[in-house]
């Protein structure tokens, strides 16, 4: 667990970030819900939780059922913009629990800002990228897209973010239509670069950038989730749902 800022306790203008491995994605839609709740009534400034996630399919608001391909893929349906999309090994996955009175910007900023993270990183590495927020979304490398996004709002604050493949095992898509389109225009660092890319490189770069970009300075990081568990018990606070308990 580390501190960043003056304060040792997770307290009104103090946010949270959660640097997590594999972690289970209904558990961690749970927190996700519960963070929002509390970011939104201000009990905590805003929550970031960087993690991968065990295969697993989703849909968003705009589903539609025939994107799902192969038989036996049952996803969930969640409250995020898009439609069909993959997690799974290998995908930087990317949550954030913001407060957009307190920032005064809208969630188009903040996919903007997303974007603008992802693309600085892919530009580093010699991959050059572009942001998209019209008719198609995400972040792209010419016709291939590198990056989904899909946010919701509810009461100030937002909730789910971004899968960022940068190793992902691309042949999973191949069992859904991501966001209604062909599997073949997703993308990943590796397929780009011809090798794998250093993972937690990419995971550390990203989470300095997502940092700075939030202007959080008075955080507290953990990094599994029995650490965010004890913290939570231990000091009497509510920050994770009861079911996670």
């Amino acid at each position: 667990m580390r501190h960043e800022g003056n304060e040792d306790r997770v307290s009104l203008g103090k946010s949270i970030l959660l640097d997590l491995g594999m972690e289970d994605y209904l558990e961690i839609l749970k927190l996700q819900r519960h963070l929002n709740f509390l970011s939104s009534n201000g009990e905590i400034a805003d929550a970031v939780i960087l993690l991968q996630h065990p295969d697993v399919y989703t849909l968003g608001i705009h589903r539609n059922q025939s994107e799902i391909l192969a038989p036996g893929v049952v996803p969930f349906e969640v409250e995020r913009g898009g439609s069909a999309t993959y997690h799974g090994p290998g995908q930087l996955v990317a949550y954030f629990m913001v407060n957009m009175r307190n920032h005064g910007f809208n969630v188009r900023d903040l996919i903007q800002m997303a974007q603008n993270s992802i693309i600085s990183l892919l530009a580093d590495y010699g991959i050059i990228a572009e942001g998209r927020l019209h008719g198609e979304t995400g972040v792209w490398v010419e016709n291939r897209k590198i990056c989904s996004i899909g946010f919701a709002v509810k009461g100030f604050s937002t909730l789910h973010g971004i899968g960022f493949n940068v190793n992902t095992d691309l042949s999973k898509f191949q069992k859904i239509m991501p966001c209604g389109m062909q599997s073949s225009i997703m993308t990943s660092m590796e397929n780009e670069l011809g090798h794998a890319a250093d993972f937690i490189n990419v995971k550390n770069r990203l989470k300095n950038s997502f940092t700075e970009m939030l202007g959080l300075k008075k955080y507290i990081e953990f990094n599994s989730m029995d650490e965010l568990k004890s913290y939570s018990v231990g000091n009497g606070l509510g920050l994770l749902p009861e079911e996670l308990l």
